[in-house]
């Protein structure tokens, strides 16, 4: 399901001072490798997967590449998926790391809702955190979007500001 709060959505982006295209992948809660291809004008591929069991929680990891042969990173994103509050299904599928998590939701026909909780952009880069809620599903899901690569394809403009904001690690901490 997509956020339905239109208004509340669109003043919490105005009033941070985001460029349209940065409000269109940081709002949109399909896939967003379909949104990333679309961007890019061919595949955005999912690279470096990598997955952790810690404390009871799953911690995935993966980079979103595009550019053909030059690919480059255009999306790093980092899960945590807690695994008692998921169904035994979605943890497999998870796991088996051949779908994508939004992918999953869609194959096992899982009513959820997303909850946008965290926005933010630099000079550098941009970046939201959110939530994907449903019967036995949780996921929160953060996702970071290095500017260059969008400012390249014309996507978005270039910012000259000072980096005031801060970049979160997409490692995750060591025990």
């Amino acid at each position: 399901m997509e956020e339905l709060d239109f208004k509340g959505l669109l003043d919490h982006f105005t009033k941070k001072g985001f460029q349209r295209g940065e409000q269109v992948i940081l709002g949109h809660f399909g896939t967003v490798q379909t949104l990333l291809s679309l961007i890019f004008e061919e595949p955005c591929n999912v690279y470096d997967i990598r997955m952790d069991e810690k404390d009871g929680e799953i911690v995935r990891t993966i980079n979103l590449r595009a550019g053909g042969p030059d690919e480059v990173v255009v999306c790093e994103a980092m899960s945590h998926i807690p695994i008692d509050r998921n169904r035994f299904d979605v943890v497999h599928d998870i796991t088996s790391g051949k779908l994508g998590l939004g992918q999953i939701v869609v194959v096992h026909e899982i009513p959820n809702h997303r909850v946008l909780s965290e926005v933010g952009h630099d000079n550098k880069a941009f970046w939201r955190t959110y939530v994907i809620e449903g019967p036995n599903l949780i996921i929160e899901i953060h996702e970071h979007f290095p500017r260059e690569p969008f400012e390249k394809v014309g996507w978005i403009g270039r910012i000259d500001w000072p980096n005031l904001n801060y970049q979160r690690s997409m490692q995750p901490e060591e025990g």
